[in-house]
């Protein structure tokens, strides 16, 4: 999702060029998470704080020449409503630009789903697909829920000329804070987007990821018809245990 002008036929200044790399980036970000809820014991460096309130951080991964980057930050609406945006695959086209096609292929328990994630890439640059299990943890004790996403190779993915990339590894942590009105989201990720596209390109981009999905997450979650899941929304409800 490297985005190196606005539409894949017409090539933009430099300026242009580097804020939709970023912004393609970051779709093929959102779909590669799989981490230990409990963000290992690795050290993290500190790269930013936004005025914003979000923090970046970055590790060397043990995927030769990539970068992991984490984000931290909070985002004013319920667990329920930031949870089901996370989750509707639906409406992700509405807030992860360059995002053609995302959808549930099939499910492999109450939990667990396979989907699939087609990632429109500007010119000199093929089309990226995922394929991803991502599996859906829930502590209602502590009211939080994991989104937990790792490749997969499944025979129910469509047939495509597309370049298959692989989400190495991506967590959703969320939290719910300030007496259920606010999320705390705590998300990783490590993407290889395959192909010849160098490694320091790679990271260049995403390193904005974690910014770009926790600003465009508090833009759609405060638009008018989002309603949370059920399946979500008894995180909340007093008187569940884990």
């Amino acid at each position: 999702m490297i985005y190196l002008s606005g539409q894949a036929h017409i090539l933009r200044p430099v300026s242009g060029l580097r804020s939709r790399g970023r912004s393609a980036w970051c779709a093929v970000a959102l779909f590669l998470l799989l981490a230990n809820p409990g963000h290992g014991s690795e050290t993290w460096q500190p790269v930013l704080t936004t005025s914003d309130g979000i923090e970046v951080f970055k590790r060397d991964s043990t995927a030769d020449g990539l970068i992991e980057f984490r984000g931290v930050g909070v985002v004013e609406a319920p667990l329920p409503v930031v949870a089901t945006v996370i989750f509707d695959t639906g409406r992700r086209k509405e807030w992860i630009k360059g995002l053609e096609d995302s959808r549930i292929l099939r499910w492999g328990g109450a939990d667990t789903f396979i989907e699939y994630d087609h990632i429109d890439m500007p010119i000199f640059f093929s089309d990226r697909e995922f394929v991803s299990t991502i599996r859906m943890r829930f502590d209602r004790s502590r009211k939080e829920v994991v989104f937990l996403f790792q490749p997969a190779d499944d025979p129910s993915a469509p047939q495509t000329g597309y370049l298959r990339g692989e989400m190495l590894k991506m967590t959703f942590l969320l939290s719910s804070i300030d007496q259920d009105r606010s999320t705390r989201i705590d998300a990783e990720v490590l993407c290889d987007p395959k192909g010849w596209i160098p490694r320091w390109l790679v990271n260049f981009f995403l390193e904005d990821w974690p910014k770009t999905t926790f600003r465009n997450l508090r833009r759609e979650v405060g638009k008018s018809g989002v309603s949370a899941d059920p399946r979500f929304s008894v995180l909340l409800e007093p008187g569940t245990d884990n």
